[in-house]
């Protein structure tokens, strides 16, 4: 199972594989968070979590913030 979510215009993935014990996430803007949940609700917490920790310390080090690359396209039915 797959699914794909926003934060702060974000596009990131949570992922469950069968026989894993956890959800796993992947940021493409951001390949240098990684985090986890036992649970999808969890992975997603932790995952804006990561992401608020990530560009706080890019503000605080007066690193360039970089766009988001990916957006998430809603297409009413």
């Amino acid at each position: 199972m797959k699914t794909t979510h926003t934060y702060r215009d974000y596009v990131f993935t949570i992922e469950y594989i069968p026989g894993d014990l956890e959800f796993t996430v992947d940021f493409p803007d951001f390949p240098s968070i990684i985090t986890s949940g036992w649970t999808l609700e969890e992975a997603f917490a932790n995952a804006c979590e990561a992401l608020d920790l990530a560009l706080e310390t890019l503000r605080d080090l007066g690193r360039e913030i970089p766009p988001p690359s990916k957006k998430i396209d809603v297409v009413p039915v």
